[in-house]
């Protein structure tokens, strides 16, 4: 396979990844919404930007901290850095819906290299605001952060269920609740065991799931984590090694035997007798919060908010109602630079974008955010050029990465973006430095993990190379590109010894 093949990837894939995001139209939201008063309130683990009142965003922000804290406990593992984490909490579920134009939908997170945002409207339950969806947002967030790894998607969409119930009490932190109605589904549950453990890629419960896989791996979640306080063997101290193994590539069946000592037979057994128990256990968590400091207030301007919102509706790609504020911005304050490069990623067509970057950078040459967009609209240009073209193309990009970098030097979207420069112009160690930077801030991620495995082939570090494309052949959302990460495994297989 060529090198020019993989230019190909669309700059967006990957970049966001919706809890069951559903359709959204153009319409722009009511005026009003952007002139609420919005406030950021900043804590050690995360910024929570919201329109509630201070007193509930405090309480929200306390328990997002609480439940951080509890999950810390049960995955045993101390946090490590991760991309900055963002929560938007919307304060009307109908202004989320506005905006949005989501049907059936009360939050989604998106992840990318720099920032992972979870975007949510409270849930309402006996008369109390809980936010479930930003909890379960929350959970896929610190299971990457704190482990470094990919999981299979039924581990984690079914952790992210065990977590997300959980409630307080004089006592701790309650986790293993199943509300009622889920547990009378799961009782009539009848799992292939085998099928769901082998399964590695989305449970997408919002764009269906008629064979209730998310609630099958919510029960073995559940049983893997307290199933020995119902007299089941302690399969808890098991699971990270199980994990680790499946993210290396063993099959789900051999991690289970190695690291639960048990077979996929016996445990479907195990987990037939666990569904019929007339309850199932829970767990009370002691969670110390005397010692968080109070998170720091700074409440935004019109500016601000309205950029917010935009980017947060561009990211979901809702362009015209991100264009409509973008616009307002503009018009108040036209040098706005941010607005500007904002715009240019929303606009409607090349020429529309290409002009409001070319004003971004007249008025800052440096400024980061338009010289990494300059890039993206430079590289773009390789669709329809020749391999030798996209060279020469590739190197003006890798400019335009480098000016980017000049101003913030930690901008790991401007480093992976030199890195797919420097691959595509064939500067492969260079490719490999700015890709292993990239990595270090998200290994977890299938895109980074092409790519440096590639930048690796092309170096000549086989070793290297076979890891990083592996983690992409089995973890990559796309079947495109597990088929590309695949090939160029082929290529290393056949390639004869050094």
């Amino acid at each position: 396979m060529k090198l020019n093949d993989f230019m190909f990837l669309n700059r967006r894939l990957g970049k966001v990844c919706c809890m069951a995001l559903a359709a959204i139209s153009a319409n722009t939201a009511p005026a009003d919404i952007q002139h609420h008063e919005w406030c950021r309130f900043t804590t050690p683990d995360f910024d929570l930007v919201s329109d509630l009142s201070s007193r509930s965003a405090r309480a929200l922000a306390g328990q997002m901290t609480r439940f951080a804290r509890a999950t810390e406990i049960l995955v045993s593992q101390p946090p490590l850095r991760g991309p900055a984490l963002e929560i938007i909490a919307f304060r009307r579920a109908q202004d989320f819906r506005r905006v949005f134009r989501a049907r059936n939908l009360s939050g989604f997170t998106l992840p990318s290299l720099a920032r992972y945002t979870i975007v949510f409207a409270p849930e309402h339950g006996r008369g109390k605001s809980r936010p479930l969806t930003a909890w379960h947002g929350y959970t896929h967030y610190l299971l990457r952060s704190s482990r470094r790894m990919n999981h299979p998607a039924w581990y984690e969409e079914g952790f992210a269920n065990f977590l997300s119930t959980m409630y307080p009490t004089k006592n701790g932190i309650v986790v293993g609740h199943i509300p009622s109605s889920e547990r009378l589904h799961m009782a009539r549950l009848r799992p292939v065991l085998a099928n769901l453990l082998d399964g590695r890629l989305h449970i997408d419960p919002g764009q269906g799931d008629p064979h209730g896989n998310h609630l099958h791996a919510w029960l073995l979640v559940h049983m893997l984590q307290l199933g020995h306080l119902a007299g089941l063997p302690t399969f808890r101290t098991g699971v990270s090694e199980m994990l680790a193994l499946i993210d290396a590539g063993e099959s789900a069946a051999s991690a289970v035997e190695q690291a639960l000592d048990v077979d996929v037979a016996t445990l479907q057994r195990l987990l037939k007798t666990y569904r019929g128990r007339r309850s199932l256990p829970t767990e009370t968590l002691v969670v110390d919060l005397a010692s968080e400091p109070p998170p720091a207030v700074d409440c935004l301007d019109a500016r601000d908010t309205s950029y917010l919102l935009a980017s947060a509706a561009a990211s979901t790609g809702n362009d015209r109602h991100a264009r409509d504020l973008f616009q307002r911005i503009l018009e108040q304050t036209p040098d706005d630079v941010d607005a500007l490069v904002g715009l240019s990623g929303v606009s409607d067509g090349r020429d529309h974008a290409l002009e409001a970057v070319r004003r971004a950078l007249a008025l800052d040459a440096d400024h980061a955010g338009a010289n990494i967009r300059m890039a993206e609209l430079t590289s773009d240009q390789c669709l329809d050029a020749t391999p030798e073209q996209c060279v020469v193309i590739w190197r003006e990009s890798a400019e335009h990465y480098l000016r980017a970098l000049a101003g913030d030097p930690d901008h790991v979207e401007a480093i992976f973006g030199l890195g797919l420069a420097y691959l595509y112009a064939g500067r492969f160690d260079d490719a490999v430095t700015q890709l292993q930077i990239a990595h270090g801030h998200a290994p977890w991620m299938p895109r980074v993990n092409l790519f440096l495995g590639e930048a690796y082939r092309y170096a000549g570090d086989t070793a290297r190379a076979r890891t990083h494309l592996v983690q992409a052949m089995h973890w990559h959302f796309s079947s495109r590109w597990r088929e590309r990460a695949a090939s160029s495994l082929a290529t290393l297989e056949s390639a004869p010894p050094d």
